[in-house]
């Protein structure tokens, strides 16, 4: 018990050493010379965009898989393999005398058969795809899903294309499903202005972006430069009127893409903002409480 005492005791006069001698630094650096103790960021004046980011595929808006109804014998193929059918379009003819026709106008993606094959009931006949009408589903978050609706445009890249288009979203699949830590949701959007004949299929995977917030002609500033009081409220330093003695000033945040933020409130751009450089006693007590000292 002696022993354990004696390590906490010495840990904590460790602490206060090393606490003594940054606050002596710190002291003796700013009575120097404030250039060293504070490092300068600029207020600056332009845009700032941010997005919600999804990944996904591509997907076929409209598809049939046409299959046997029954056992049977393939007496005669009409289609070909990547061949284009419209609806109504003979596809093959069974020996029961049953005629297999497209029910929709598109590209025959899969033809597993040949004249003269034996089937059996449930055995694919045939796939159509309609390839002028492609859509992609989207994966998204639970945290992001409310940014995700309906009539929303998207930005969307297919990956080895490396195009970007505009879609829209089209519908939401409300029932989530857990993957780890999160629940996802199904998000469709509609591509437009994409088919077969830009080297788009579905499978194909896409990112997409979503319009997050927006400020133009804003003051910006580095987030690092942004702290927090005990009440989690932000502010920034200054210098003084007497151009040594920092400030703090209140300021209201909009946007930030994680490297800039916006400042709504409390400095303009041509302002400079200050924080003050190395390790502060805070952040050493912090790290100190984290090791265990």
């Amino acid at each position: 018990m002696r022993v354990k005492k004696k390590r906490k005791w010495l840990r904590w006069v460790i602490l206060l050493v090393i606490a003594a001698v940054v606050g002596v630094f710190i002291y003796s650096m700013s009575e120097t010379t404030q250039s060293v103790a504070y490092n300068q960021y600029p207020v600056t004046s332009g845009d700032l965009t941010t997005y919600y980011n999804f990944d996904g595929l591509v997907k076929a808006g409209r598809m049939q898989t046409i299959t046997a109804a029954g056992a049977d014998t393939v007496k005669t193929v009409y289609a070909q393999q990547n061949s284009v059918v419209k609806e109504g379009d003979r596809i093959c003819r069974l020996e029961s005398g049953e005629t297999i026709r497209a029910d929709i106008d598109g590209e025959v993606t899969n033809l597993p058969i040949s004249e003269g094959d034996v089937i059996a009931a449930g055995s694919v006949l045939c796939e159509i795809i309609d390839m002028t009408r492609l859509e992609v589903e989207l994966n998204v978050d639970e945290y992001d899903v409310g940014a995700v609706k309906p009539g929303v445009e998207a930005q969307i890249t297919v990956l080895s294309a490396g195009e970007a288009v505009t879609g829209v979203i089209t519908k939401l699949n409300k029932n989530g499903k857990a993957s780890g830590d999160l629940s996802y949701y199904t998000a469709t959007a509609e591509l437009e202005g994409v088919d077969s004949s830009s080297g788009v299929y579905p499978g194909m995977q896409v990112s997409a972006k979503i319009l997050r917030g927006q400020a133009l002609d804003a003051a910006l500033v580095r987030i690092e430069a942004i702290q927090f009081d005990e009440y989690n409220t932000p502010y920034v330093l200054v210098y003084g009127a007497d151009g040594e003695t920092a400030e703090k000033i209140p300021v209201e945040v909009g946007v930030s893409d994680g490297v800039y933020a916006q400042i709504v409130s409390g400095v303009k751009a041509g302002d400079t903002v200050l924080k003050q450089s190395g390790m502060t006693m805070a952040e050493l007590m912090m790290l100190m409480r984290e090791q265990g000292m």
